[in-house]
């Protein structure tokens, strides 16, 4: 299945056409998860293209946090996507100096 520019998710391509790490970083930071755990493959896709580890560390750490059971409403396991999450901050706060 092909998808035109037009029809393709703005987080999608905004992986796509990210230039650098830390555009990949804001991407997988500032998109929906519902749209990460769709699209899922497509953005590890992107990571592995740009040798992004840490994208696809993070969105790893996502989907195994995502698929534990809840306690009383609250995710569980949540010490490895706090790493993640903060690796990716860490990029971008690198690339803003």
């Amino acid at each position: 299945m092909t998808h035109s520019t037009e029809s393709l998710d703005p987080h999608v391509k905004a992986m796509r056409d990210a230039e650098d790490d830390a555009a990949r970083a804001n991407v997988l930071l500032s998109a929906p998860v519902f749209t990460l755990m769709r699209w899922r493959t497509t953005f590890v896709t992107y990571c592995r293209r740009a040798a992004f580890r840490e994208g696809e560390h993070y969105l790893d750490m996502l989907a195994e946090t995502l698929s534990k059971p809840r306690h009383r409403g609250n995710l569980g396991g949540t010490m490895p996507m706090s790493g993640a999450t903060a690796t990716l901050l860490g990029i971008l706060e690198r690339s803003s100096r």
